[in-house]
């Protein structure tokens, strides 16, 4: 790799680091980034036929204090450190980070529960990341 090379590639760096984040917050994720950066039921890009075993499913439930519990579950085989899902993220409506579940591919299944704080209302995302099959994204309102 020459000078020019290395001087391109923290050009590219740069500017998506400065765009990607800004375009997240302005909520432009969902549109025009599914298909290519994660993947979707309506938009599985290169993965047309892993839909029904990557895409994360949710599910109200109530939890034992009462509360309202999200379960994720990833409909997905775990084969060991050959392909398995790798891990489940909860995010709310602005995209933003609520919590995440790491999987032993060698011992749990593919599920994850997440409580929610009281009177949480709006859109629920749950992202569910295979190790061969990339980003998976789905949501679900709470109302």
């Amino acid at each position: 790799m020459d000078r020019r090379d290395v001087i391109r590639l923290g050009l590219t760096g740069a500017v998506a680091g400065a765009v990607l984040p800004q375009r997240l917050m302005a909520g432009e994720a969902s549109a025009d980034m599914a298909g290519g950066v994660y993947y979707t039921a309506e938009s599985p890009g290169r993965w047309s036929k892993k839909v029904s075993s990557h895409l994360p499913k949710l599910e109200k439930q109530v939890g034992a204090d009462g509360g309202l519990v999200v379960k994720v579950t990833t409909n997905h085989d775990q084969h060991g450190y050959v392909h398995y899902i790798v891990k489940h993220q909860l995010l709310d409506a602005n995209y933003r980070f609520i919590a995440e579940t790491m999987f032993d591919p060698e011992k749990d299944a593919a599920e994850s529960s997440y409580s929610l704080p009281a009177g949480y209302k709006g859109m629920v995302y749950a992202l569910s990341l295979c190790n061969k099959h990339d980003l998976w994204l789905n949501g679900m309102e709470i109302a």
